[in-house]
């Protein structure tokens, strides 16, 4: 069995935000599937058996036990486990009171209208490259979101809300990078840019998409796109005689697991309702400002890894080298 995961994101934002992130992940030694929601109060994990996985990519249907998700939209009906840090918060929000509940029912469905996709592969050519770490896919720009969830107690409903699908693939999240997603009137916004490993080098790479009107503007590195500037919360990026800077201004974040080698023991954060500013520049002249409290972002631009992983690692380095020593290869 291959270091592997293979994740969709689903993002849906009415009169409040959410996120579900359905997920398959395998390693040499074990293989699980897993269900993430992220709420503007904090985030939610379940893992399920690899038994309860099924999946036709044509078709674009994922199933994980009771739960679907496809272009239609997303059925659930779980159990998910609340994070100890967010334990207070979750329950004040979605109104469960009971001592020592650390587990939230998520129930519903949400139906989505027409996706609009992209022209073209957002990895355009890269998407052939073998052996890339992390393979990223745009599947609706944009599309509406109707009807309810209920978490907990509460009940989140979306009346032609805005919906936005993503998905990754491969054996891990980029070391460093920057993600954000926000929904404009008439349209929508994407941008990643992150260090990528490849053929014994590292480069800094980037992808991203204004939608607009029903048009596509795309910046990425394989259009002559070159990232300026990429520390914590800012983005710098140049193609041609246009200019994209964006500032995030996380308040929080929520604690999401990630793949490393296959395996979900990465620690990351993301808020999905922060401030944030972009600016659109062709040269001296503004084609897009806006700033916001309800965008989402994510970002890992520090050289450190979390406790969390810095943690595993010297564990299996520990292992390593008691196996060394015994004499075992």
């Amino acid at each position: 069995m291959n270091d592997y995961f293979y994740g969709w994101y689903f993002r849906c934002q009415g009169e409040e935000s959410i996120a579900v992130i359905p997920a398959v992940h395998l390693s040499s030694r074990t293989g699980s599937c897993s269900i993430q929601v992220v709420t503007e109060a904090g985030s939610l994990y379940q893992e399920f058996p690899i038994r309860q996985f099924r999946i036709s990519r044509d078709r674009e249907v994922m199933q994980i036990g009771e739960n679907l998700f496809s272009k239609k939209g997303i059925r659930l009906n779980l159990e998910a486990s609340l994070p100890e840090k967010s334990v207070r918060s979750m329950k004040k929000e979605f109104h469960e009171d009971l001592p020592g509940c650390k587990r939230l029912r998520i129930s519903g469905h949400l139906r989505f209208g027409e996706f609009a996709r992209p022209k073209y592969d957002i990895m355009g050519p890269f998407s052939r490259i073998p052996g890339m770490e992390c393979r990223h896919a745009v599947y609706s720009m944009k599309h509406t979101v109707n009807v309810e969830l209920k978490l907990g107690k509460k009940t989140i409903r979306f009346v032609d809300g805005d919906g936005y699908m993503e998905g990754d693939s491969g054996t891990s999240f980029p070391q460093k990078y920057i993600w954000t997603q926000h929904f404009l009137k008439e349209g929508s916004f994407m941008t990643a840019a992150a260090s990528i490993p490849l053929g014994g080098i590292c480069f800094n790479g980037t992808v991203g998409f204004l939608y607009w009107r029903n048009r596509e503007y795309r910046f990425a590195t394989y259009l002559g796109a070159r990232i300026r500037k990429m520390k914590e919360g800012e983005l710098l990026i140049r193609q041609g005689r246009s200019t994209l800077r964006i500032r995030l201004k996380q308040k929080h974040g929520h604690v999401l697991n990630a793949p490393h080698n296959g395996r979900m023991i990465r620690k990351i954060q993301e808020d999905i309702a922060c401030g944030a500013e972009y600016t659109l520049m062709y040269r001296n002249h503004v084609l897009l400002h806006t700033i916001t409290d309800k965008a989402a972002a994510e970002y890992e631009t520090e050289e450190e890894q979390n406790e969390d992983y810095n943690n595993h690692s010297r564990k299996n380095k520990r292992k390593i080298s008691e196996r060394r020593h015994r004499g075992v290869q």
